[in-house]
This record gives structure tokens, sequence and C-alpha cells, in this order.
């Protein structure tokens, strides 16, 4: 705690040095609230964040890096998953028809909605027809692709690099009687060579680093044809706190999400190759966060026992707890927002 506030107290947590009823998100919530839990502005000892920066740095998001990025989170087991997401497999933030007052216990009826909700908002924003064949870069278990294709029997390509993901995806379109219409590759973005109609990628920008946030968005322009049009949906820093963010390191970056990073609007735009457009019409969900978290969690928290069972120690159930409490106390105050943005290729 001496050395470094922010990641000792989330560190005493996890080896079980303090707890709080009925869980840490109140006192989370409570120092975020005084300014003294700051997610940005903490002044961090020297040495330890030299140390933890460096730790980062060294998992920076190259074609080799990330597949061992992404296979310390996402390959961690299909059957860990099940316990905490809704049917749908959906691992990125809903949209809520109407936003919960209060999350107590776990409803994957709610999640569900709020996910496919999210997916339609998205299927909008790409102005989806019968005649569009879609990439998706990150495609996860494939609900966006199932969704999208029952709706609008469009043709869809998804890409992962998440070996648990890929199989279960697979078997999953099988199983829908899909597979005329959706293929899914087991392939680094930068590495697929198809031109597409529209392109879209639900919170995969956390796994690409500000390094290379030139090479994704050039990848994205590459592989839509003029006129096309892209949406992501992104986890932002607010641009006021990015660079310090961006030169340190955090509990989620060393414990939950190596390589993980989170961009701002202001590099995102600085990022774009001259013939992608980012349209004005972004439209800011990070509330719909909060809420999609307290759902994880609840559910995390009820399903204990069958973690346990799966092998994974208290340590860890502890560690994905406080991830889960942390992120929804800072989507809850506005310390980060989440983003749904389009772009537009030029026909030129």
């Amino acid at each position: 705690m001496f050395l470094d506030r922010k990641l000792g107290l989330a560190e005493a947590y996890l080896d079980n040095a303090w707890n709080a009823s009925p869980g840490p998100k109140d006192l989370l919530t409570l120092l975020i609230r005084a300014r003294i839990l700051s997610f940005f502005a903490d002044l961090i000892r020297k040495s330890v964040a030299l140390f933890n920066y460096l730790q980062h740095k060294w998992r920076q998001n190259t074609i080799h890096m990330s597949q061992k990025n992404i296979k310390d989170h996402y390959d961690l087991g299909n059957e860990l998953f099940k316990l905490f997401l809704d049917d749908t497999m959906t691992y990125s933030c809903g949209v809520f028809k109407e936003l919960p007052l209060k999350v107590e216990k776990s409803d994957r009826k709610l999640l569900e909605d709020a996910q496919k909700l999210k997916y339609d908002l998205l299927f909008e924003r790409l102005e989806l027809e019968e005649s569009d064949h879609v990439l998706e870069i990150g495609c996860g278990w494939m609900q966006a692709a199932i969704q999208a294709v029952q709706k609008y029997n469009c043709k869809w390509t998804g890409l992962t690099i998440s070996e648990e993901q890929f199989a279960f995806a697979k078997q999953r379109v099988k199983d829908a009687g899909l597979e005329a219409n959706i293929e899914i590759k087991f392939l680094d973005y930068r590495k697929e060579t198809g031109v597409y109609d529209k392109i879209l990628s639900i919170e995969m920008i956390e796994a690409v680093g500000h390094e290379f946030l030139p090479v994704y968005f050039g990848q994205i322009s590459k592989n839509l044809k003029p006129g096309g049009i892209a949406a992501i949906q992104a986890i932002l820093c607010l641009d006021q706190n990015y660079e310090q963010y961006r030169n340190s390191s955090d509990f989620i970056k060393k414990h939950i999400f190596p390589g993980g990073h989170m961009p701002s609007l202001k590099a995102i735009s600085e990022a774009l190759p001259p013939e992608l457009s980012m349209k004005p019409d972004a439209r800011k969900i990070g509330r719909h966060y909060a809420p999609t978290l307290d759902l994880w969690n609840c559910a995390w928290m009820e399903n204990k026992k069958q973690i346990h069972k799966l092998g994974y120690s208290e340590f860890f159930h502890r560690k994905w707890e406080f991830y889960f409490v942390l992120c929804s106390a800072l989507f809850e105050y506005g310390n980060i927002d989440t983003a749904q943005i389009s772009f537009v290729k030029s026909s030129a």
C-alpha cells in the first residue's frame, strides 16, 4: 500500500487483507467520489510505477504478443464465462431500454435483452442490408453474426485469436444452421486480406494499444470498400487524462487485461488514415456499463462455488470481483466512458 496506493489497495483485497460488506464497490465509489482513488490522477511511487509500466509495455500488442495477451484472458475457459454472461455469451457493454436503478441479483434475461439491443443499434449504424458482407474484427462467441444473419440474411466473416472462442463459435454457428452465411477465421486482424461492404469491431480496440492504433484503422480502411461504413464500440479514456493513462500501468492492465489499453476520442481521430472519416454522431453508452458489470458481478458471486469447482482459486475469484466492482464504479461516476462510433471510407 505504501509503495503504490492504487495498486496496493487492489492487491491487498486480492490477498484478503481487507473486506467490505456487502462488497468493495461502496468503498471504491466513496473513494472515487472523494477523488482519493482517482483512476488516473493518483501520485504513484516512481520506482513501482516504472516497474509496472515496463511490465505493461513488454506486453504491447505485436502479432505474437497479441495472441498471448488474448490467451491469458479469453482462453480461461468457456465454462467460466458461461457462469456470469447471459445466453448470448456477450462480453461487452449492453444497452438497457431502461437503466436499472440498482442491481442486487443476477438477471440473465435483462442482460440478454440489453445485449441484443446493443447489437441492433450497431447494425443500424452500419446501415446493414441483405446484400452486405460484413467483417467483424474480434468476433467473440459470434452473437453479433448470428443475430445479424437471422435478421438481415447478410454474409458475415468473423476474426478471433482466442482458441476457446474459435471452437465454441464454430459449433454455435453450426448449431444455428448458419454455416452458409457465417465464416469464422482464427486470424489476427492484421493478416486479413479481404474487402468488405461493412466492418464491425466491438470492444476489441482495447486490445490494440496506442502504438498500433494507426495500424488498426489502416487495416479497417484496407478491408473496407470505397464508400463503406465501419462501426466500433470502444471503452474510452477521457481526453484530458489520456497522456498520463497511456504512460502508466494500473490494476486492470496488470491483473486483468495484459496489453490492454483504452483509447481516447482524440487518439482515435488522430490515428485515422485520410480516407477514413469519423461521423460526428458517436453514441455515448458508458452509463449502461455500470449495470452490465453489476449483473456480471452478481452472477459471479452467486456462482462462487461453481467457479471453485472449475479449479479457480479464491485469489482469482476476488481478483475478478474487484475488477467488476472497480470498473462499475468508474463508469458510474464518469471516470471512463464507452461509445459506439461510425466511420465512412471515401469513395474516391
